[in-house]
């Protein structure tokens, strides 16, 4: 996973403010929306989905949006790898095995939700195992490299144990499945102008609310499973 391919240099993507910073933690200490209503969206028929959790975040983060998911009737799961650290070998390697255990479990394809950095290891997933993956969805996840971030230097030190789990080159053909990118401009952490792009088979869906409480957005819930069952 080369950087330099992943982060602009050239000012062309503005990073986000980092007085942004404040109010993604206000936000992610004080928003807490009930769970919205599913009685009018598309049944999920007990379809498996598998959710990857952002970059240093556990499936702690995701457990509104499966929860959310399992009320509308499909069967969520979380990707049960623990804290993720970013596409290292091992995580990676990791996460295609949980990939199929799903897949024989539901003996179908499956849907795959990625928030943030998740969402670039799910597309990268896609690519891998397009057989098993139904339909792509990333939440405020860097759609189009390069991006910028305010959590740039976090990531570069864990960078260090990426190579060469992601071909950056590949994410910026189209993936072998159908997808949908729901981004916010309102986004403190990811230029959310690289959180979508025009793509044939890919719907993007744009929402209001920070990037920190993505997972707990009553517009994002129901666009998560609006898309699922397009």
């Amino acid at each position: 996973m080369a950087l330099s391919d992943v982060f602009d240099r050239t000012g062309r993507v503005r990073r986000p403010p980092y007085r942004r910073l404040l109010s993604e933690a206000f936000a992610g200490a004080t928003y807490w929306p009930p769970l919205p209503a599913c009685s009018d969206l598309p049944p999920g028929r007990n379809r498996v989905v598998l959710v990857i959790p952002a970059f240093l975040t556990t499936d702690l983060v995701t457990r509104r949006l499966r929860r959310f998911l399992r009320r509308c009737g499909y069967r969520p799961f979380g990707w049960e790898l623990g804290l993720n650290w970013g596409p290292s070998p091992r995580l990676m390697a990791a996460l295609g095995k949980r990939l199929v255990t799903l897949r024989d479990l539901a003996n179908d394809r499956v849907s795959v939700v990625g928030v943030s950095l998740g969402g670039v290891m799910a597309r990268d997933l896609a690519y891998d195992h397009p057989d098993d993956v139904r339909d792509v969805i990333t939440l405020a996840s860097p759609y189009n490299l390069p991006t910028a971030t305010t959590i740039e230097p976090l990531i570069r030190l864990a960078a260090y144990f990426y190579q060469p789990a992601i071909g950056i080159g590949r994410l910026a053909s189209p993936l072998p499945v159908s997808s949908t990118t729901i981004f916010t401009r309102d986004d403190g952490l990811v230029a959310w102008e690289t959180c979508w792009r025009e793509e044939e088979n890919c719907f993007p869906v744009e929402v209001t609310g920070s990037h920190l409480t993505i997972c707990r957005n009553p517009d994002v819930l129901r666009a998560v499973v609006a898309r699922l069952g397009a």
